[in-house]
């Protein structure tokens, strides 16, 4: 009761949140004021204070949990726990009254001074859960205010959170938010995005590029770097309640174009099914991770030695703590490897010849895509229309959210491939001689070309051209294991030089040895990364 208040000991707790001062101007100096003024008017012993900027909604704010530990070690000198009114102390009444109960059983009560309560008076415990109540209530009101006004920001495509890398903050015409490109940064993004949707890089190899440095990209924030739908111009306003997840078109300016968008989150779904483990790159031993022990069938690993001149010398050689002894000289292994490329490499006669056969047999190819790309269509149309009644029948409570969402995921993954493979189909004719012309070039060049290359460039051209490891063994390998592709163009060449020494043979009759459409062997050498 507050007329036996004389002589008694409290602490005082006072709180505000940073929005709270700007608007209501619930200082922290005024809450001192006053709570002071009514300990001095009530002869009230100030053993402590607390204040802090924290919110209410719980009681996880650091100098509250410093008081309840004050309270544990004093709370025999400890008669008040002091606020300026009840939601300074909370803005959840179930946590509240478990305070309350606590501070209570250790003989500390908890009172507002401008809204007192007289625990001796069953009858104001109603008013006690009233004032409790209230700035629940109010944070409940707020939070679907703040929740409807972020979704209808989102719906009309408006960014709202923390800008991505790549934006600043902006404004538009009206003066709201809107993010804008970062000049120095933006044009990286895209260069990134444009990077990985070529599907020959991993994620560990771009962020470790040196282009892309400024980025300071780590595994995890590059990762979800390249699923951000935002830099393609799409914003994704997320379910609530019965209103189903949907994606908008942004205001802001788009990095990239929705195809590479598309393509990269293929290329993510891809690589996720084959985590391999990132191999160290050491230019003088460019087979490591490509070739097989001969004696037990494990893969084999390099290293150096240094003799006694302190030279270092390379050797390939499997482990020896697995009890095998096999081991051999680089210069072996690189030596017979030149002369196994040497055995894919056609003389230019007959590499000029096959590029006239493959334009040809790409050029006829057109009616085939004309097909494939009506029946890709056909289906992405499809597909749309399964999406849009599937909305329907959650707006009208015939699915449930979870069925929805699992139905909805499953339709966007396809979705996704088919657009990727429309994407393929689109760029099929594309400068179609430019891509013959090269892969023919680097057919003939292919030796050149391994021994000027990247360790990192060496390495995906080992895995374009040979399906499997490969085994050396006394001197030589073992018969290589190659890609389709390269099997048909040496196939290919192979027969047409047998035609071309043929005394009248008509050579017109070889491009029947040639694949039709589905061969592309030109494009998947370009990809490599040259």
């Amino acid at each position: 009761m507050m007329n036996k208040l004389e002589g008694k000991a409290a602490i005082l707790y006072r709180r505000v949140s940073t929005s709270e001062q700007k608007k209501h101007g619930h200082s922290l100096s005024e809450q001192k004021h006053r709570l002071l003024e009514f300990c001095d008017n009530n002869s009230i012993k100030v053993l402590k204070e607390f204040e802090e900027d924290y919110s209410a909604k719980d009681f996880n704010r650091p100098e509250f949990t410093k008081l309840v530990e004050f309270v544990k070690k004093n709370n025999k000198r400890i008669d008040y726990l002091l606020v300026p009114k009840w939601d300074r102390f909370s803005r959840n009444v179930s946590e509240a009254l478990n305070y309350i109960n606590f501070f209570e059983s250790v003989g500390v009560e908890v009172n507002a001074i401008d809204e007192w309560i007289d625990y001796e008076d069953e009858n104001q415990f109603l008013m006690l859960n009233l004032n409790l109540t209230m700035p629940e209530v109010e944070n409940r009101r707020k939070s679907k205010k703040v929740i409807a006004g972020m979704r209808r920001a989102l719906k009309e495509g408006r960014w709202i959170n923390r800008q991505p890398l790549g934006y600043v903050k902006g404004i538009d015409e009206m003066g709201k938010p809107l993010m804008i490109p970062d000049a120095n940064t933006a044009p990286l993004i895209t260069e990134l995005f444009s990077d990985f949707a070529l599907g020959i890089y991993s994620q560990n190899e771009l962020r470790n590029n040196p282009k892309y440095k400024e980025l300071k990209l780590s595994k995890s924030n590059l990762s979800r770097l390249l699923t951000q739908f935002a830099y393609a111009g799409k914003i994704k306003v997320p379910a609530y309640k019965d209103e189903p997840e949907m994606i908008v078109d942004a205001l802001h300016d788009p990095l990239i174009s929705l195809e590479v968008f598309t393509k990269v989150q293929y290329y993510l779904n891809e690589k996720s099914r084959y985590n391999q483990k990132s191999k160290k790159l050491n230019p003088h031993l460019p087979l490591r991770g490509y070739l097989l022990c001969p004696r037990c069938g494990r893969n084999l690993t390099g290293s150096a030695s240094k003799s006694k001149t302190g030279a270092k010398h390379y050797y390939y050689h499997c482990n020896p703590r697995k009890g095998c002894g096999e081991r051999f000289k680089i210069k072996d292994a690189h030596d017979t490897f030149t002369q196994l490329l040497n055995e894919i490499q056609p003389n230019e006669e007959v590499c000029n010849l096959f590029e006239l056969i493959l334009e040809e047999k790409y050029m006829t190819a057109e009616e085939s895509k004309y097909f494939q790309l009506k029946k890709v269509n056909s289906e992405i149309e499809r597909l749309n229309k399964k999406q849009e009644v599937l909305t329907d029948k959650l707006l009208e409570g015939i699915v449930d959210n979870d069925t929805y969402k699992t139905t909805n995921r499953i339709l966007d993954d396809s979705l996704i491939k088919l657009n990727q493979e429309k994407d393929n189909l689109n760029g099929y004719q594309k400068d179609i001689r430019e891509f013959v012309k090269f892969g023919v070039y680097m057919l003939k060049n292919i030796n050149q070309l391994f021994d000027k290359a990247s360790t990192s460039i060496k390495q995906k051209l080992l895995s374009s051209i040979f399906k499997e490891k490969l085994v050396f063994q006394d001197g030589k390998y073992r018969t290589p294991i190659y890609h389709e592709a390269i099997k048909v163009i040496s196939m290919s060449i192979n027969k047409l030089e047998e035609a071309k020494t043929k005394k009248g043979s008509n050579l017109a009759k070889a491009s029947l040895l040639v694949l039709g459409a589905g061969l592309e062997p030109a494009r998947a050498l370009l990809l490599i990364g040259f």
